[in-house]
């Protein structure tokens, strides 16, 4: 291209000379000024070209990230919990998990948990979970969005939960949270909800716990 540009400026040139040879004085300046107008315009048109092919790297890295809440999207999930029946339970889990936006603004996700239970009457346990959550974000402003959410999931800890209760058992989960804008993508969810552990009746005894409880979580996506 570069070959072809200079190519045609000198053909240019000389045959311009050449005309500015024939010419009388009167009417060699507007020959000369056709020439010089003609380079002009050529340079003009290289120096765009050369701006186009430079932005079109930057075009295509541009952020394609999907809106938050976009259907289709999905999400990474990490953070915890905290909770108390505000007497002898009190539980604190750290949650990793991830989330799939099946239609705008409702998400359906596995989340993993790992735990603490403290119990006044009974021995401490460590204690593993694994729940579906789902979330639906029904109040939706630029920076923030409204959800409330529902869950059930199968935990097991070391010990019996209540000191006659079980190790195995369901936790379903229901509560209301606010989600931010943290930039570059991330979100902040923040929320408090009903948090319940019991068996189920499927063992003799069931003495459940029924805990507020208070749960964050960073989302971004992937």
């Amino acid at each position: 291209m570069i070959t072809r540009f200079l190519f045609g400026h000198i053909i240019l040139v000389v045959a311009g000379m050449a005309m500015l040879a024939d010419a009388s004085p009167l009417s060699a300046a507007p020959v000369e000024m056709d020439v010089l107008s003609i380079l002009m315009q050529d340079r003009d048109v290289a120096a765009g070209e050369q701006a186009d092919s430079a932005a079109s790297p930057n075009d295509a890295a541009v952020d394609s990230s999907p809106a938050y809440g976009t259907a289709g999207s999905h999400r990474w999930l990490i953070g915890g919990m905290l909770g108390s029946d505000l007497g002898d339970e009190k539980m604190a889990y750290v949650s990793g998990g991830f989330e799939w936006f099946a239609i705008e603004d409702f998400s359906i996700g596995i989340q993993a948990d790992l735990g603490w239970v403290g119990q006044d009457a009974g021995a401490d346990a460590a204690l593993f979970g694994l729940g579906v959550m789902m979330r639906w974000h029904f109040l939706r402003y630029e920076n923030w969005t409204m959800y409330g959410e529902l869950g059930i999931g199968l935990a097991y800890a070391t010990e019996p939960v209540r000191p006659s209760g079980s190790r195995l058992n369901f936790t379903p989960q229901a509560g209301v949270g606010f989600s931010f804008d943290l930039g570059e993508d991330a979100r902040l969810l923040v929320g408090i909800g009903w948090y319940h552990f019991s068996n189920a009746r499927t063992t003799p005894t069931n003495l459940g716990v029924d805990a507020i409880a208070l749960t964050g979580l960073v989302s971004i996506p992937f």
